[in-house]
């Protein structure tokens, strides 16, 4: 059996795959030789990222033996998975996998934008000892957050803020019911409700049509003045114009984002207010993340072969 690894898989699940079968490492391969070789293997390995725009007709076309493809993240919303199933391939993906990463660096922007500690940051390097320049510094305990796309990692936020911080839970999901809401913290509430009671509002759903620029200028009119907005969601929810208008004239408090709607983003003029931050697309991106997918989509797409992993040695 062999395997075919095109991104950067962690490396402890490239280990465990050469336990089992013939592994080949190829970065930055165009489309043209990916398909040409492609038939040679049965797993192809990577991340949507790289293999968006690639598993198409011509690719597929040469498909040979190749039985599974293994995307190293959680978003299949890119690939055509009716084409790649009616060549008798399988699609595996990790929804849930960076669910705990994400959650984590959500709550790290709140924590930025609530206690200026960043700005904080900056003015002692400047040899400033502002020691009462930050007094309007607010507490989580006790206030609203506004949850918007409650799946694994919207239930994650919930949980560290529901039980770490003492923070009421709102929820806006228009795929889950009331039950599965509560039984998770939040109270499910409509768009409208969220947005105006919400001291916090951050979004963790996918980018569709319908999600497109869903918060924008009427949106933002809408939420209570100095709330926080945060997105490590998908870029292209929060209408970013706008956002600068709402936080220019300080109705908007805070807010930090960790997508943008073009990537990679190197000028914007969010980047000029002292009330905004931006991290590079990395929420998801830690050692335990990353190692927990490289065994896990290796793992998955091995028992799809009919391969017994053994379970002892994965550590996941």
């Amino acid at each position: 059996m062999k395997a075919l690894i095109i991104d950067h898989i962690h490396e402890d699940g490239v280990k465990m795959l050469k336990e089992y079968c013939e592994v080949d490492i190829i970065h930055d391969i165009s489309s043209e030789e990916l398909a040409r070789i492609v038939g040679n293997y049965d797993i192809l390995l990577g991340r949507a990222t790289h293999l968006t725009g690639t598993i198409e007709e011509p690719l597929l076309e040469n498909y040979g033996k190749l039985k599974v493809i293994g995307i190293a993240s959680v978003g299949l919303d890119q690939f055509d998975q009716e084409y790649i199933a009616s060549k008798g391939i399988k699609l595996i993906n990790l929804p849930g996998v960076n669910s705990v990463s994400v959650a984590e660096h959500t709550v790290s922007l709140l924590l930025c934008g609530m206690r200026y500690i960043l700005f904080a940051y900056e003015q002692m390097k400047k040899g400033i000892w502002n020691k009462h320049g930050f007094s309007s510094a607010l507490e989580l305990s006790g206030k609203t957050i506004g949850i918007i796309g409650f799946g694994n990692i919207g239930k994650s936020v919930s949980k560290i803020l529901k039980d770490g911080f003492r923070m009421n839970i709102l929820a806006y999901d228009p795929y889950i019911s009331e039950e599965e809401a509560h039984t998770a913290g939040g109270k499910l509430v409509s768009l409208e409700e969220l947005l105006k009671q919400a001291d916090v509002v951050t979004i963790h759903t996918p980018l569709t049509e319908e999600t497109y620029h869903l918060i924008s200028e009427e949106e933002m009119k809408a939420m209570k003045k100095n709330a926080i907005l945060l997105n490590a969601g998908r870029g292209g929810i929060i209408d970013e114009n706008a956002l600068y208008k709402y936080l220019h004239n300080n109705h908007l408090r805070f807010a930090g984002l960790d997508v943008q709607e073009v990537e990679p983003c190197y000028h914007s003029p969010l980047f000029k207010l002292e009330n905004f931050i931006a991290t590079p697309h990395i929420a998801g991106l830690t050692y335990d993340a990353l190692s927990r997918a490289g065994k896990r989509i290796v793992i998955d797409c091995l028992e799809y072969m009919g391969v017994e992993v053994n379970s002892i040695t994965t550590n996941i």
